[in-house]
């Protein structure tokens, strides 16, 4: 059995990515990088039936060349708008366990869950990594398993989740750097020793406070999100929750209405003038939740919000600095 794990998270395109397997969901249906790799398996022939998992079991399907890795592994989990931090974990510790079976994969790859449907992104990546970590510890996993990617497809996004990662594992018993590259080695623990805790990440994620933001998701708004609203959260003590309005339909407004009736604070920047934040927000109001709101120009403001005190930001680091000054109530 494989004494040691090579974990990394390198930019790019799971399809593209060279590995033994690629570890998918099937939540009652498919999304993003899920999505991607299901069309390409129905292009050579694989039926969308066979890849839509019920909860709780799992499908290993040959991918035909559709994918740059051989195998697909589909594990069937609760419903995007359940699946959360302590999903994520499980799913982890899942996978590791479906692949005993197949003692030849030498080299995982997976994708992180949760950024774009409402979860705090460093949580998120936390809680899979340190759920992949802490199975393979406790000896889960194939006998050859030697490395696991993990792949984003977003650089900047990549670079951000690096940092979360090296600040959540870094200093763990049994883990330690990779000599060369970005990564890190993770030795097994024996069996009598109880592995480490590595990250709360999963395990009591929905016990940590958390600020909902409501927004556009729109390019330019890209660096106001993670420069001007989501460090002054994180500075806070807060997660940092907010949801694509790509995805808003269904279980996805069941999970922003659920975020927002817990939120210490719900964050809405009412620049663009987008309807669906105004709705949050409104929502917001109605269940009680302190609200702080933003934009950047008071002349984008519409209906009876303009009578409401809004912090007015002339630039990023402007609106990192009111933003900040305003959480200090709420840290």
């Amino acid at each position: 059995m494989s004494a040691a794990l090579d974990v990394v998270l390198e930019a790019g395109d799971i399809t593209a990515t060279r590995a033994d397997v690629v570890l998918l969901k099937h939540a009652q249906s498919f999304y993003g990088a899920d999505q991607a790799v299901a069309n390409r398996l129905e292009g050579v022939g694989v039926s969308m039936a066979r890849l839509s998992v019920p909860v709780g079991s799992h499908a290993f399907v040959d991918t035909n060349g559709a994918i740059a890795a051989p195998l697909a592994l589909f594990l069937g989990t609760v419903r995007l708008g359940h699946f959360g931090y302590h999903e994520i974990r499980q799913f982890a510790d899942r996978a590791l366990k479906a692949l005993e079976s197949r003692p030849g994969i030498r080299h995982i790859a997976c994708t992180i869950h949760g950024p774009n449907y409402g979860l705090d992104e460093d949580e998120a990546a936390l809680a899979l990594v340190g759920g992949l970590v802490e199975s393979f510890m406790r000896g889960a996993g194939p006998e050859g398993l030697e490395r696991i990617t993990v792949v984003e497809l977003h650089q900047r996004r990549a670079e951000r989740l690096r940092r979360a990662l090296e600040r959540g594992l870094g200093k763990s018993p049994g883990v330690e750097p990779l000599p060369s590259g970005w990564g890190f080695r993770v030795k097994r623990m024996s069996q009598v020793v109880q592995a480490p805790p590595l990250a709360t990440a999963g395990a009591q994620s929905l016990a940590k406070p958390h600020a909902f933001v409501a927004m556009p998701f729109a390019p330019e708004m890209e660096d106001v999100y993670h420069y001007g609203i989501l460090s002054p959260v994180k500075g806070a003590g807060l997660l940092c929750e907010r949801v694509d309005q790509v995805v808003f339909e269904g279980a996805i407004i069941q999970r922003i209405k659920e975020r927002i009736d817990t939120a210490k604070v719900v964050i809405a920047d009412l620049s663009m003038a987008n309807p669906n934040v105004y709705l949050e927000v409104g929502y917001a109001w109605g269940k009680g939740r302190p609200t702080i709101l933003l934009v950047r120009d008071l002349k984008e403001l519409k209906f009876d919000v303009a009578a409401y005190r809004c912090l007015v930001y002339r630039n990023i680091r402007d609106l990192e600095t009111q933003l900040s000054r305003e959480l200090q109530h709420f840290g």
